[in-house]
């Protein structure tokens, strides 16, 4: 299969270094290496880790170069023998790489990373083809929003717009990410044993516990715990470790949650403001990325039920697209800011471009508010709605709370600096 799109991609991945290693992976990978007590095994751990060594090493080991001796490497086990510790050496010496800070406001690959780990715990027998079938998985969305920029930037567009991630690529590329992903992988003379964990005629275990655990990475990125337990428990792959991984995303549940502890603690604002820091030093190819990343520390710092972004749609109407809380499912389908002009504080918003914050719902006529808000989100208690606007308002941040929790002025600033980042995604 070509398109035009697909020839472009192949035309920019050759002149990038690809995507960058994390830089506490290549030093355990580069110590692994070194000295004569060289451990295959122990360097096997640490590259199934990260995405960029393991399709790295398995493009080089299945590469011309290498071909005639690999027979088809699909393991990076398998790939270092043919490559043997020098080639290693030297790739891993020409990777990019990033820091943790880095890592965790890159959306695309901590999401992948931890989708990793929760594949390891799931399949702790076959952890070095669950964490290739995983990393792979989503391999043509994660390449198309590194390579084609404004691409992805249409795709989202019509997503935004209300269609699906497929039909949009689709529209835009001429083929699906899935079909991107595959064709990339052929690119690289993957073997065969790769390419079907991508397109879902492979191993079912290897493909199941490649979706459940991209699947479960997205939830907890995002927020949504509820969804991310639901899914745990529905999970049904033969040979799984259901106890093991459930811990594990406890483990990883409970480490999202706010820290308490008996000493001093930073005020809101200022964790706020660290976080506005780190986001402006951050490239973000999307406004999805961008939500993703601030989300669910806004949320967690102030103990807020529900963080929403809103877009205007082709219909007229506000939609919510990205989020952060419980019942997003629901919210995303059933909550609209009609395209008519209501009485609503939403409205208010839209039409004169300002902030509004209620302390108390409960005053609220039901006219004062969308259809259906007091159905879909029964316990709120007060909310802040916060316009995106260039010439006109094309998106609103909500923000609600189902407790007495009281937003200050500085902490109302700090918002509004985490707002005026997604202006740039919006239209002048």
């Amino acid at each position: 299969m070509s398109t035009p799109a697909l020839g472009k991609l192949f035309v920019a991945m050759q002149s990038s270094k690809g995507f960058p290693t994390l830089e506490r992976t290549a030093t355990a990978v580069l110590g692994a290496l070194n000295g004569a007590a060289r451990n295959p095994p122990d360097v096997v751990s640490h590259i199934i880790e990260d995405f960029a060594l393991t399709q790295k090493v398995l493009k080089l080991a299945n590469s011309s170069m290498y071909a005639p001796f690999a027979k088809g490497s699909a393991s990076v086990s398998s790939a270092m023998q043919v490559l043997g510790s020098d080639a290693l050496l030297h790739l891993v010496l020409g990777t990019s790489l990033i820091t943790d800070d880095e890592l965790h406001a890159d959306e695309t690959l901590s999401r992948t990373l931890l989708a990793c780990e929760f594949s390891r715990s799931a399949l702790a027998e076959r952890a070095e083809d669950a964490s290739v079938a995983t990393l792979m998985y989503n391999l043509g969305k994660l390449i198309v929003e590194r390579y084609l920029p404004q691409e992805m930037a249409a795709i989202k567009e019509q997503v935004i717009g209300g269609a699906a991630d497929e039909d949009a690529a689709q529209a835009v590329l001429e083929m699906s990410f899935q079909q991107v992903g595959v064709e990339v992988a052929k690119h690289w003379n993957l073997p065969t044993a790769v390419l079907s964990s991508m397109d879902g005629t492979g191993d079912p275990a290897l493909v199941g516990v490649a979706k459940f655990s991209n699947d479960a990475s997205a939830l907890l990125r995002e927020g949504k715990l509820d969804d991310l337990e639901r899914l745990v428990e529905r999970l049904d792959v033969a040979g799984i470790d259901k106890s093991k991984l459930a811990t594990l995303v406890k483990q990883k549940t409970r480490a999202t949650a706010p820290i308490e502890n008996s000493g001093t603690m930073l005020p809101v604002e200022n964790s706020l403001g660290d976080l506005y820091a780190v986001l402006t030093r951050q490239p973000f190819n999307s406004v999805e990325e961008l939500a993703n990343s601030i989300f669910p520390m806004f949320g967690r710092s102030l103990n807020a039920t529900h963080c929403l972004l809103f877009m205007l749609t082709r219909s007229g109407e506000f939609a919510i697209r990205h989020g952060y809380g419980n019942g997003l499912d629901s919210l995303k389908s059933n909550l609209k800011i009609a395209a008519e002009f209501k009485p609503t504080a939403f409205h208010a918003v839209i039409k004169k471009n300002v902030d509004v914050s209620i302390e108390d719902v409960s005053k609220l006529k039901p006219a004062s508010l969308p259809e259906g808000f007091r159905e879909l989100l029964p316990a709120t208690s007060k909310f802040v709605i916060l316009p995106i606007a260039h010439s006109r308002v094309t998106g609103l941040l909500y923000f609600d709370w189902d407790s007495e929790k009281a937003l200050g002025l500085a902490e109302m600033e700090a918002a509004k600096k985490l707002r005026d980042l997604f202006l740039p995604f919006f239209p002048r």
